[in-house]
C-alpha cells in the first residue's frame, strides 16, 4: 500500500479516536451532558469545546504517529505545534519514538506474516491494546447518558441468551443446547465489517473459510476444505438448503442475501442428520432471516473500495390493511480482479444483480403464513487450467466468463396451539442455471415438501417428527468431453425426535432418527443419542454418538470426463499423449460418519463465559479416484487411455478440540476469541487400488485456527472493532495431478471505524488484510486461484 494511502487511513482512524479520548480527559463534565452524545461534532457549538476538540485532534494525531519512522517528531512539532505547551506534550508523551521502537520489538515474532515493525500493523495493534484504557484512563464518574451509549450495544452481542431453533428445530437457549452450536448475531454481522456471508463465517469458531479467488470460496467445518466447501456440510437458507446436489458442496459465488436482513446465522459443529438429512455430516449452517414485520420502512446501503469497487442496496417493507407484512429489495456489486502469484492481475473478477420479497401474514392468533423469493444473474471473469480436455483442442488452459442465474420460492405455513404444540408445512423450488463456457453447462430444479409437527406429552416429552419428500431434475449439458445420462433423482424421509426431561431442568436424554430413501444407495438410517446435565442453571456438560451419510452425486457416479491429457512417455512409453478418462460407478456407496463428541459450556458470570468440544470422527466408505480395475485400460491408437472411477475405497478418522469464549471487560468493551485444533489420518482399505504415496490432500488441511475479536464502543455513537484470524499452514493440490502446492501459515487483521451520526444513519470505514500485501489461501486442479489481497472500503446505511 503506498504511504499516501497510508496517511489517508491514518489520520481518519487514529485521529478521530485521539480525538474523543481528549474530550473524555479533558472537556468540562458539566459541557458534555448538555451536548446531544449523538449529534455530529461539526454541530457542536461550544467555542471552547471546539478548541479543546481541535487541540485533540493535534495530540491524538501525534500519539501514534511515531509508528511511522519517516515522520520524524520534530517536523510534525514545527508544523502543528506554535507554543510551549503543546512542544512539553510532545515531549512527554509516553508514546515516543524511543518507547515504540522497544515496543515494535516485542511484536517481532509478527514478521513471519510479512510486516515490518514500523508500518501500519503495529499502528493497529497498539491501537487494539491502548484504547480500551485510554477511553476510561481518569477516574471521574460516566454520566447516565454515557454509560447508556456506551452499555447496550456491546451487551446485545453476548451469546449466553440467544435463543436457537438447529439443534431440534425448537426454540431453546444456546447455552443449554446438547451440540456445539454458535450464533453470528446482526449486530456481530453489522460490526464485523464483513461484506458478504462468507467473510462473516470467518468468526464462527471451527470454521474454516478459505478464498480460491475473488468469487470462490470454500467454507468446511472438521476437515475436507475443498473447492465448493465441505461436501459434508449442510448449508440452509430460512430452511431451503443450498448443497448442490451436483457437485457436492456449496456454490457460494451466488449467495449474496442483504446482510442487514439477517436475524442471525446458527452453526452447528458436527452431524445434523437425525433432524436434517443426509449431507450434514461434519456441520450445519443455518442462515435465519429477520420476518418481514422487523424490516418495515426503507433501507439504502452503498459503498465504494479497494477491491469492493462499487455495491449498493435498496430495500423498502411496510403493511397492508389486511396486516400482511412485506418488504422488497435490489442489491447490485461489483468486485474488482484478484492478484495472481506473480503479481499480475488475475482473471477472476465479478458483478452481481439480485432482488427479491418477503411476506409474512399473521391470519389470526394460531396461524401464520410465509411467502419469500428472490431472483440473481451473475458474471464471473472463470480461469481453468488443462483439467478437462477435447482430444481435438487438447489441453490448453481456457479462460470465459460464467453467467449463473438461481431463482427460488417459498411458503411456509405455521399452525400453534392452545397445548403449545404446532404443525408446520413447508414447500420451496429452487433453480440454478450455469452457463460458462466450458462443456458442463446444466439447469438443476428443485421441489421440496416439508410436513414437521411438535407436541409435548406425559410432562417429560418434547416429541417431533416429520416427513420430507424431494424431487430434483437435471438438465445436463452433454458434449465430446463431459457425458452424464441422469435426469432426475428423488428422496423421501421421516425424522423422529425425542427430548425426555429425565430430572426436571438437569438432566435431559435426546433420542433421534431419520429414516431416508434415495435414488443413489436406497435406504440410510441416521440415529442419534445425545444428553445433557445442567448441575446448574450455567453450566451444562453435554455427550452425543451420531451417525451420518453423504450421498453420492450424479456427478461422483453417473459421469464421464476427460479429466487430464498426460504427455508422451509418462505413463505409456511412445509417442502417444495418455489420456486420463473418469468412467460411471453406479455401484458406489454412501459415505459413513460415525461421531463421538463431549462439550462442556460454563457462563461464569453476567461477564464472562466459554464453551470446550472435543470429538473423535470416524469415517467409512470415502468417495476416492482410483483406477478402474487392478490394472490400466490399454486402447490402441492415439491417444493411449487409462480409466479412473470414483468408488468408496478410503477410510479415515478425523479428532480435534474447539474452544471459544467471551468476555466483557469494560462496559462499553467486550473481547470473544477461539481456538481449533484438528488432524485427519486417512487410509485405503486393503486390496483398493489406491496409491497413497503422493499422500491425501485432507491430511494437509491446516491443523490450528486462533481467532480473537475485539468490540469497543466510544462516546458519541462511534465504534472501533478489530477482528485477528490465524490460520496454520496447509497444503492444497496443484497441476498436474498428484503435485501438492504449500501454503503458509497467515494472519488476517480486520479493523472497522463505525459511527451514527443520527439515530438512523451508520457510516463505517473497513480495512482488512492489514498484516500483508496479499497472501494465498488455497489452490485447486480445476481453476486458477488469486491471493486475498489488503483492502479498504467505505460504507454508508440510511434507514428511512
Amino acid at each position: 500500500m503506498g504511504g499516501r494511502k497510508k496517511i489517508v487511513v491514518f489520520t481518519l482512524l487514529i485521529s478521530g479516536l485521539g480525538l474523543y479520548n481528549r474530550i473524555i480527559q479533558k472537556a468540562n463534565v458539566k459541557q458534555l451532558k448538555q451536548l446531544q452524545l449523538s449529534q455530529n461534532i461539526g454541530k457542536l457549538g461550544n467555542p471552547s469545546f471546539k478548541g479543546q476538540a481541535r487541540m485533540a485532534v493535534i495530540k491524538g494525531f501525534l500519539r501514534f504517529a511515531g509508528v511511522f519512522h519517516s515522520i520524524q517528531w520534530k517536523t510534525l512539532r514545527s508544523m502543528f505545534c506554535k507554543d510551549n505547551s503543546h512542544t512539553v506534550f510532545v515531549q512527554k508523551s509516553p508514546f515516543s519514538t524511543q518507547f515504540l521502537k522497544k515496543l515494535s520489538a516485542r511484536f517481532g515474532y509478527l514478521k513471519q506474516f510479512g510486516f515490518a515493525p514500523n508500518n501500519l500493523s503495529i499502528l493497529i495493534i497498539l491501537a487494539v491494546l491502548v484504547l480500551p484504557s485510554l477511553a476510561f484512563s481518569d477516574d471521574r464518574k460516566l454520566s447516565p447518558e454515557e454509560e447508556d451509549l456506551l452499555d447496550a450495544p456491546i451487551l446485545q452481542l453476548m451469546q449466553t441468551e440467544v435463543v436457537v431453533t438447529s439443534v431440534s428445530k425448537r426454540p431453546e437457549l444456546v447455552h443449554k443446547a446438547a451440540s456445539a452450536i454458535y450464533v453470528l448475531t446482526e449486530e456481530d454481522i453489522r460490526r464485523s465489517g464483513a461484506v458478504n456471508i462468507m467473510e462473516a463465517l470467518r468468526m464462527v469458531p471451527g470454521v474454516l473459510v478459505s478464498k480460491l479467488n475473488q468469487n470462490r470460496y470454500a467454507i468446511s467445518i472438521r476437515g475436507f476444505n475443498q473447492r465448493l466447501g465441505s461436501d459434508k456440510l449442510l448449508v440452509l437458507m430460512d430452511g431451503r438448503s443450498i448443497y448442490s446436489p451436483t457437485d457436492a458442496g456449496v456454490f457460494w459465488i451466488g449467495q449474496d442475501t442483504v446482510l442487514e436482513d439477517i436475524e442471525r446465522i446458527e452453526v452447528i459443529r458436527g452431524p445434523g442428520a437425525a433432524l436434517w438429512g443426509s449431507n450434514a455430516v461434519a456441520g450445519v449452517i443455518n442462515i435465519i432471516t429477520k420476518s418481514a414485520k422487523k424490516t418495515k420502512g426503507g433501507l439504502l446501503s452503498s459503498g465504494v473500495g479497494s477491491e469492493e469497487q462499487g455495491f449498493g442496496t435498496l430495500r423498502y417493507g411496510g403493511e397492508l390493511d389486511n396486516g400482511i407484512n412485506f418488504r422488497v429489495y435490489g442489491k447490485y456489486r461489483d468486485r474488482d480482479d484478484g492478484i495472481a502469484a506473480n503479481g499480475n492481475d488475475a482473471f477472476d473478477d465479478k458483478q452481481i444483480g439480485q432482488g427479491g420479497f418477503r411476506t409474512d401474514w399473521d391470519i389470526n392468533k394460531r396461524d401464520n403464513f410465509t411467502l419469500q423469493g428472490d431472483y440473481y444473474r451473475l458474471n464471473s471473469d472463470l480461469d481453468f487450467t488443462s483439467r478437462f480436455v477435447s482430444l481435438a483442442a487438447g489441453s490448453a488452459p481456457f479462460q470465459g466468463t460464467n453467467v449463473q442465474e438461481g431463482a427460488n420460492v417459498l411458503s411456509r405455513w405455521t399452525r400453534t396451539l392452545d397445548d403449545a404444540s404446532s404443525y408446520q408445512l413447508q414447500f420451496y423450488y429452487d433453480r440454478l442455471k450455469r452457463k460458462s463456457g466450458v462443456p458442463f453447462d446444466n439447469v438443476v430444479d428443485q421441489f421440496d415438501i416439508d410436513f414437521q409437527h411438535n407436541f409435548s406429552f406425559l410432562k417429560t416429552h418434547n416429541f417431533s417428527w416429520g416427513l420430507n419428500y424431494r424431487f430434483i431434475k437435471y438438465d445436463l449439458e452433454n458434449t465430446n468431453i463431459i457425458e452424464n445420462n441422469r435426469s432426475n433423482s428423488n428422496l423421501a424421509s421421516l425424522f423422529l425426535h425425542d427430548e425426555i426431561q429425565l430430572i426436571p431442568d438437569e438432566l435431559s436424554l435426546i433420542l433421534g432418527i431419520k429414516i431416508e430413501n434415495n435414488s443413489f444407495t436406497g435406504f440410510e438410517f441416521q440415529p442419534s443419542v445425545r444428553t445433557a446435565w445442567n448441575p446448574s442453571p450455567n453450566h451444562t456438560l453435554w455427550a452425543a454418538f451420531s451417525r451420518a451419510v453423504r450421498l453420492p452425486t450424479v456427478s461422483d457416479e453417473n459421469i464421464t470426463v476427460n479429466n487430464a491429457l498426460v504427455p508422451p512417455g509418462v505413463i505409456f512409453p511412445g509417442a502417444n499423449p495418455t489420456l486420463i478418462l473418469q468412467v460411471p460407478n453406479r455401484e458406489m456407496k454412501a459415505e459413513e460418519l460415525l461421531a463421538y463428541e463431549l462439550g462442556y459450556r460454563a457462563k461464569i458470570n453476567d461477564k464472562l463465559n466459554f464453551d470446550i468440544t472435543a470429538y473423535y470422527f470416524d469415517y467409512d466408505n470415502l468417495i476416492g479416484s482410483n483406477s478402474a480395475g487392478s490394472s490400466f485400460t490399454f486402447l490402441p491408437g492415439p491417444p493411449n487411455v487409462v480409466a479412473s472411477v470414483n468408488d468408496n475405497s478410503l477410510k479415515g478418522e478425523v479428532y480435534g478440540v474447539e474452544l471459544s469464549g467471551q468476555w466483557q471487560v469494560l462496559p462499553n468493551w467486550r473481547l470473544s476469541g477461539s481456538y481449533t485444533f484438528a488432524d485427519i489420518q486417512l487410509h485405503v482399505f486393503p486390496g483398493a487400488p489406491v496409491d497413497g504415496s503422493v499422500g491425501f490432500e485432507a491430511e494437509k488441511e491446516p491443523n490450528h485456527i486462533f481467532t480473537i475479536r475485539s468490540y469497543l464502543n466510544l462516546p458519541h455513537n462511534l465504534e472501533f472493532d478489530t477482528f485477528f484470524y490465524y490460520v496454520s499452514d496447509r497444503e492444497t493440490s496443484t497441476p498436474p495431478v498428484g503435485a501438492f502446492m504449500p501454503i503458509p501459515e497467515y494472519g488476517r487483521l480486520d479493523v472497522r471505524l463505525g459511527w451514527q451520526p443520527m439515530k438512523n444513519v451508520d457510516l463505517s470505514l473497513s480495512a482488512q488484510n492489514l498484516l500483508d500485501d496479499s497472501h494465498p489461501e488455497l489452490s485447486e486442479l480445476l481453476e486458477v486461484s488469486s491471493e486475498t489481497q489488503r483492502s479498504y472500503y467505505l460504507k454508508a446505511t440510511l434507514k428511512f
